[in-house]
């Protein structure tokens, strides 16, 4: 028997907001809506969580200024969330937007946010201010 390194995993993104119509619902790059979460998809990241939960753990101030910040976790595969105030789908106090993304390492956050952006070009053209990603 050899010790063999884990098969790479296959990279995915999800978003989590507003898509073709309002209501804030997780969607695949196609724009339908996900109701079965991936294989590894942090339990903890239930729609309330996502639904500004991960912003205002964290404190931060409902402003629409692009700002991005993230955190990861999830067995057996990582997931980084990439989340930020927005009001470009949905002009309400407190709605915001997010990227799920598995298949990088949690050295790469950037590589991660940047598939996201690439992933969902949409979403990132619809937004007032340019998403700066909030490193360190």
């Amino acid at each position: 028997m050899t010790d063999r390194a884990p098969l790479p995993v296959e990279k995915k993104a999800l978003y989590f907001g507003c898509g073709k119509q309002l209501g804030h619902f997780l969607h695949d790059k196609n724009g339908r809506t996900v109701y079965n979460r991936p294989e590894g998809f942090p339990s903890i990241w239930f729609n309330d969580l996502m639904d500004s939960g991960l912003l205002k753990n964290g404190k931060r101030p409902d402003v629409y200024d692009g700002k991005v910040f993230w955190t990861g976790g999830g067995r057996p595969h990582f997931w980084f969330a990439f989340f930020w105030w927005d009001r470009s789908g949905d002009k309400r106090s407190n709605s915001n937007s997010g990227f799920y993304v598995r298949g990088f390492e949690y050295t790469e956050p950037e590589a991660a946010f940047a598939y996201a952006c690439e992933t969902f070009p949409q979403i990132v053209e619809r937004q007032h201010h340019a998403l700066e990603l909030q490193v360190g």
